[in-house]
């Protein structure tokens, strides 16, 4: 439907939130060359959370969309969607189900970066710089390793519990 497209274009978002929450958790924890991968996993961790949070009730929403029943739709689209939900349970409605993806995303994000960083490490010259190609390779290692720890559970968890929620059976 056009409201599920819809919503994955608004899904490309997340990005921006990404960039501004990762810089907001390295603003209290600033950048060294002898950074390690626990610091690393807690700034990835800071900004999955952070995302998750911002982004989450459009995440509720296109799932309660894609999981209605096509012969009989409970919703007509995203925004009978969101104020059906708030009428019958609050805004804090659009959160039900929400700690799955919450520590999911903070997992993914945790995994991605320490991924990026572990191999990204390996390739700086003496003064810290980083070749684009070399830059490169380490996005894709990060990527890897996000889709290996945490993205395939992560994914099958949040879109069982958000139907256990909608069924009323979890």
């Amino acid at each position: 439907s056009s409201d599920i497209r819809f919503l994955a274009r608004i899904e490309q978002f997340p990005f921006l939130s990404i960039f501004l929450s990762f810089n907001f958790g390295k603003m209290g924890l600033k950048s060294d060359p002898s950074e390690g991968p626990v610091r690393t996993f807690v700034k990835g961790f800071l900004t999955g959370f952070i995302e998750a949070i911002i982004c989450y009730p459009t995440e509720f929403v296109k799932t309660q969309l894609q999981l209605q029943s096509k012969s009989n739709p409970e919703y007509t689209g995203i925004l009978d969607c969101g104020r059906k939900t708030v009428a019958k349970n609050g805004f804090m409605g659009l959160y039900s189900g929400a700690a799955p993806l919450i520590i999911g995303s903070s997992g993914k994000q945790a995994a991605r970066w320490t991924g990026y960083q572990t191999v990204a490490n390996q390739f700086k010259d003496d003064k810290g710089n980083l070749s684009i190609p070399a830059r490169m390779f380490s996005g894709a290692c990060g990527g890897v390793t996000e889709a290996v720890f945490a993205v395939t559970p992560i994914e099958t968890l949040k879109t069982r519990v958000t139907d256990d929620m909608r069924r009323g059976t979890g």
